[in-house]
């Protein structure tokens, strides 16, 4: 049986949804080591240091690739963790959107009984963010910028 290529087609944009500000905004991973997965993705992919910062025991780093400002990679190291805790485990963390006013999008989701897990400010990159949890465990942040 041949693999036969199929183009991707996608269905009209639904710009009535009251979610229709989702942009793409960044995909978050859990290390242990940051220094190194940092080095890792400079030297073997290029990719580009945006922006570091610590919050509390928690560094982390925004990083793009070589040629592309629409993508980011958030890098989460927790330096302080306990042994079989969630946050000593490497690998995926959320997937976030940006969105153009956070707290409209926070009262859609509650209009649709989601429970947002928690929101806070984060002035070092200067968002407000918000997460949730869908139906099977994945974490999503949307974020707007402070004002």
């Amino acid at each position: 049986m041949e693999n036969q290529i199929t183009p991707l087609t996608f269905p009209e944009k639904n710009t009535a949804s009251v979610f229709s500000d989702l942009k793409a905004g960044h995909v978050g991973i859990r290390t242990t080591k940051y220094d190194e997965i940092l080095r890792w993705y400079t030297e073997n992919l290029d990719f580009r240091i945006i922006h570091k910062w610590t919050v509390g025991d928690i560094k982390l780093a925004f990083i793009a690739p070589p040629n592309d400002d629409d993508f980011i990679i958030e890098i989460i190291c927790y330096d302080n963790t306990e042994k079989g805790s969630t946050e000593e485990k490497s690998g995926y963390n959320h997937l976030s959107f940006s969105v153009d006013n956070l707290d409209k999008t926070i009262e859609h989701l509650t209009k649709k009984n989601i429970t947002i897990n928690r929101s806070f400010s984060v002035p070092a990159i200067g968002l407000r963010v918000a997460f949730i949890a869908d139906p099977f465990g994945n974490t999503i942040e949307f974020c707007d910028e402070l004002t």
